[in-house]
């Protein structure tokens, strides 16, 4: 029983993971019309999405295998925090290098908001991570959770279900990273509390 709750746990920080939260969020907000009233053509939502999916995961991801590959960490869960590091500073790399792509191209400022988010949240775990380890899983979902909450209130639109359904999985991520032994209470608490106040900071001076 043990050994299939492990499992479980193991699947949802996989299917969870917080580099999948910018995806996740732009898709969220390529569905929602009332957002950006004008309506997108399929082929140029497909291309956005698809190229922010290879900045914030793929080139991400890639990057531990690669490391792994190399010995250079020994897991690709990075339960080690020494071993986080490099894969969250190529990763802060990435994102950076999107937002480079991204901020001449004249996409709404709701979805740039979006990946500032992301990276603002995303580099200040790699500061936090230099002298305590956090959970980057809590941490990106409260900086999803504090980023809905945002453009709900700044664009006046409800988004009341998906700010609860956002706060629902922090608890499942959470509860899936201390089922794996792979964090404390503490990092989860300290992870969440991370990601919504660096949304917060980031929004209250843009």
């Amino acid at each position: 029983m043990e050994t299939h709750n492990f499992r479980f746990s193991r699947i949802l920080s996989f299917i969870l993971h917080p580099l999948l939260i910018p995806s996740i969020a732009t898709l969220i907000l390529l569905l929602r019309p009332d957002i950006y009233p004008i309506v997108l053509p399929g082929n140029l939502k497909i291309w956005f999405i698809s190229l922010i999916f290879t900045f914030t995961f793929i080139i991400p991801a890639a990057a531990v295998l690669l490391l792994l590959k190399l010995n250079k960490i020994y897991s690709i869960e990075l339960n080690n925090r020494t071993e986080r590091t490099v894969p969250l500073l190529i990763s802060s790399i990435s994102y950076l290098a999107l937002l480079f792509i991204m901020k001449p191209a004249g996409i709404p400022p709701v979805f740039l908001y979006v990946l500032y988010s992301a990276a603002f949240a995303l580099l200040a775990g790699l500061l936090i991570n230099l002298v305590y380890k956090i959970s980057l899983h809590s941490l990106g979902w409260g900086a999803l959770a504090a980023m809905l909450i945002s453009i709900s209130i700044r664009m006046g639109i409800p988004l009341l279900p998906l700010i609860i359904i956002s706060v629902i999985l922090s608890g499942v991520v959470g509860y899936a990273r201390l089922k794996e032994n792979a964090h404390n209470q503490t990092q989860v608490y300290l992870g969440y509390f991370a990601g919504v106040c660096i949304v917060i900071l980031f929004t209250f001076f843009s």
